[in-house]
């Protein structure tokens, strides 16, 4: 190996050895389930966009384990400091919290994946940007969305050895328009790609969201008659559901 880079010159020396000491940057896999759990909303978003913890109260936060087990955790807003007001969902092993910025993620077990379902706030994950109302058909947004943007890590933790996967359910759509594919209610967040098989201590991340202009208005679309049907062939999904049907005995 030495040999090889010392043969290659000096600009090559400096490149290799740059190379050698610089970590990997984490894969992060975003994938949208388009025809899971489809809802619409009659008054769309607020106006104002920019969702704070306090939006998310009554949120359900999903811890999985990597023992099989799980805990449900409810989001609450909490007043972090005299001048905000944040949100955090406190379990046994688990605690999330989050401000106007992002999401943190303190576990003392291993956690494999994290299950975050908006819908009981009223609130939805918006996954892509602005262009389509400024012009471009070409990305999918929901009138009234703006400035979306998929999971991401905070930049001390881009480096995690492996891979992590996003997957956005529970599709959005506007009444009387069929569904953009960039508004979701839920988010699971896998992390048994990772190296170490998961997380444990602590993690931060986001995922935009937008809060909807009235509390409860979330009305589920009804299936075609055929595709229950279809969905019932799909083993995968009889599993997902098993998974999070689990409860901790703690």
């Amino acid at each position: 190996m030495l040999f090889r880079i010392l043969k290659a010159g000096p600009l090559a020396i400096a490149v290799s050895l740059f190379s050698i000491g610089v970590a990997q940057a984490t894969t992060i896999n975003i994938n949208r389930a388009v025809d899971s759990g489809l809802q619409e909303t009659t008054y769309g978003l607020r106006s104002n966009t920019g969702t704070e913890g306090v939006d998310l109260d009554g949120a359900l936060i999903t811890a999985n384990y990597a023992d099989g087990t799980s805990e449900q955790i409810e989001w609450q807003a909490i007043r972090a400091f005299d001048y905000s007001i944040d949100g955090a969902a406190r379990g046994i092993d688990t605690t999330v919290y989050m401000s106007w910025d992002g999401f943190e993620v303190r576990t003392t077990r291993m956690l494999s994946s994290i299950f975050i379902d908006v819908a009981p706030a009223s609130s939805v994950f918006d996954t892509t940007d602005t262009r389509y109302i400024i012009g471009d058909p070409s990305l999918p947004s929901t009138p009234g969305s703006s400035f979306g943007f998929p999971f991401e890590l905070y930049s001390e933790y881009q480096d995690l050895e492996g891979e992590i996967n996003a997957t956005y359910f529970g599709n959005v759509n506007l009444a009387g328009r069929a569904a953009d594919g960039d508004l979701y209610t839920g988010m699971l967040v896998d992390f048994t790609g990772l190296a170490a098989g998961g997380i444990f201590g602590e993690v931060k991340f986001r995922s935009d969201l937008d809060t909807l202009e009235y509390a409860g208005d979330l009305t589920p679309v009804p299936l075609p008659s055929t595709l229950p049907l279809l969905l019932a062939g799909l083993g995968g999904l009889g599993m997902l559901g098993r998974r999070y049907a689990k409860k901790s005995a703690s």
